[in-house]
């Protein structure tokens, strides 16, 4: 049987970027497709489990992250160039990135290619033109690239209309077709989804949990402590992070009580099991960027899917086309800033609500994606 070759080009480790596991995850249990994806090896300090993924996929390590400057730049020469011969080895008709940073093989594939070929891209972030000028040459110029081909793109995706919408006018690119525009939430499988509701007590403990990158600066960790100091006949709180600053890890562990914990860094795969614990996810981001402010993070579906309630920062504009206080589990702003005057009461309340799962997740979105690769009338392989 033939199968379309598509090529996954992905310079972040991808056990960093839970989307990206679960997208290779759909596309390697199609049964005409052939998946090759290039990544990088994780760091040796990281203590999550390297991502090995099913299906009809061939995953390519050709370099590994590095802290020195040196190592940094060799691992990205041999990294865009190894990717681009195995383009060239495999031909595939449709080939797809994930941010500019890992953008040069594509394109180069593409200009080679011209018409041959669909190229797509999928961004995880929003970045804002003045956050490209400050950041680090390499991407500054592969997005100078980016810009000059973009009219040759089968496929751009963002995670939100808003973040589409900025991106678009970021780039001058209101004049091309609506067509090749997409929006891609960073929704977990349905596996996730429970089906039964948590068995919920009025008067027990609350077991607030937070998963996921955290920053001292960039969010609200030292407001919710000291809110928690104040209550903790009601609350406790778990904290599982594997990528988190010297700062936020020592006022965790200064504030170490039987209420709350830092409990390390979790496996993505093992999230639905961790989560069924707990009662209310936090997400706690402060206005620090429009990539921020205009977010929904890939948390609160996450959250939802295993049954907890989500507290979110109502800094977080975006997010309250989820808010939901009629049915559990509940989706509710808060003002992290204002703790004090949270009515927490109000929202752990699920008097005369029934509990509603909520149909995030990833098998409704991407087969649009499909749709897209399907088109492909090149690069077919055995």
């Amino acid at each position: 049987m033939k199968r379309t070759k598509v090529f996954i080009i992905h310079f972040q480790p991808l056990e960093l970027f839970p989307p990206a596991m679960n997208m290779i995850d759909y596309l390697g249990k199609e049964k005409n497709i052939q998946l090759i994806v290039v990544t990088n090896k994780k760091s040796e300090n990281n203590p999550l489990s390297e991502y090995v993924p099913g299906g009809h996929v061939k995953i390519f390590r050709p370099a590994k992250q590095a802290d020195r400057s040196l190592a940094r730049y060799i691992n990205y020469f041999i990294y865009y160039l190894s990717a681009f011969f195995l383009l060239i080895g495999h031909h595939p008709g449709t080939v797809m990135y994930f941010e500019t940073l890992s953008s040069w093989p594509a394109l180069m594939y593409k200009k080679i290619k011209r018409k041959n070929i669909n190229l797509m891209a999928h961004y995880h972030e929003y970045t804002e033109p003045e956050l490209y000028k400050q950041g680090m040459f390499l991407t500054r110029w592969m997005h100078g690239i980016e810009m000059k081909m973009y009219n040759r793109f089968s496929w751009i995706s963002q995670t939100n209309p808003v973040r589409l919408q900025m991106f678009k006018r970021d780039n001058h690119l209101n004049e091309m077709h609506e067509t090749g525009f997409h929006v891609i939430p960073n929704y977990p499988p349905k596996s996730w989804i429970k089906i039964e509701p948590k068995d919920y007590k009025k008067n027990k403990l609350k077991k607030l949990v937070f998963v996921g990158s955290l920053g001292y600066k960039n969010m609200y960790l030292q407001e919710v402590l000291d809110w928690l100091e104040n209550h903790r006949d009601e609350f406790s709180l778990d904290v599982y992070s594997y990528n988190i600053d010297e700062k936020a890890k020592a006022v965790l562990e200064h504030n170490v009580n039987k209420n709350i914990r830092y409990c390390g860094g979790c496996d993505y795969q093992s999230l639905p099991e961790i989560l069924n614990n707990y009662d209310i996810g936090l997400v706690i981001y402060k206005p620090f960027s429009q990539n921020t402010i205009n977010a929904v993070s890939n948390k609160v579906f996450e959250y939802l899917s295993c049954g907890l309630d989500v507290w979110f920062s109502e800094d977080m504009t975006h997010t309250f086309k989820y808010v939901r206080k009629d049915i559990y589990p509940k989706v509710v702003p808060v003002n992290f800033s204002q703790l004090n005057s949270f009515d927490f009461t109000s929202a752990i309340s699920k008097e005369n609500l029934h509990y509603e799962a909520r149909p995030f997740f990833y098998e409704n979105i991407y087969p649009e994606m499909m749709d897209c690769i399907s088109n492909d009338k090149v690069g077919t392989g055995i």
